[in-house]
């Protein structure tokens, strides 16, 4: 299902990464998204090409070049993760007042919105 699709670990990394410039190549990408392999990176993009969420561009060139942009539909769910995540810092205050691990990374996606 899509929900198990965007639930498996890389899956928002990768749109997220996306969502700041496109269209990406791999390298790219890879360089964006921190710890990612190069295998988890690859089955993401396949499986965000299967969904449309993204789309994958082919360039008959030498050697080949290959670019990934989200598809509309990847532009909405980008809206969606982006309003999520101005949820969760709102919402989710740490009971301590202390600052917790991804709080950065969470300002960081609102900020690329």
């Amino acid at each position: 299902s899509a929900w198990n699709d965007l639930t498996k670990v890389w899956t928002l990394p990768v749109i997220h990464a996306l969502s700041l410039k496109q269209p990406a190549r791999f390298n790219e990408l890879k360089r964006r998204i921190q710890n990612i392999s190069a295998t988890s990176l690859a089955e993401r993009l396949s499986e965000l090409d299967q969904r449309k969420v993204i789309e994958r561009k082919v360039y008959p060139e030498t050697p080949p070049r290959v670019e990934y942009a989200l598809t509309k539909k990847g532009v909405e769910l980008s809206v969606i993760l982006g309003t999520l995540a101005e949820w969760v810092m709102k919402w989710d205050k740490p009971s301590n007042n202390t600052a917790r691990p991804n709080d950065e990374k969470v300002r960081a996606t609102v900020r690329s919105k």
